[in-house]
């Protein structure tokens, strides 16, 4: 797990950054597909599972269902190995 303090910056104040709890990149992934990934700070993926999920349930709803069930869980472990 890494530390929550990032390093000191130029006028010698700490910054703390909170790590991402895995169950609330859950449940954003649930909310909004790809918005857990995002939390997480998986920009990249989290555009790319948007994008995905949409053009699932677009085409047809069970490929949609499935896709948004993988972000969830995914979102959740990226979260998950990430800090919390």
């Amino acid at each position: 797990m890494r530390d929550e303090f990032d390093s000191w910056n130029e006028v010698g104040e700490v910054r703390v950054r909170r790590l991402p709890s895995a169950g609330i990149a859950a449940v954003l992934a649930i909310l909004l597909p790809g918005l857990g990934h995002v939390y997480a700070g998986r920009l990249l993926a989290g555009a790319g599972w948007f994008l995905a999920i949409s053009f699932g349930y677009w085409a047809i709803l069970v490929p949609g269902l499935l896709l948004h069930a993988i972000s969830v869980w995914t979102a959740y472990r990226i979260a998950e190995e990430t800090g919390g």
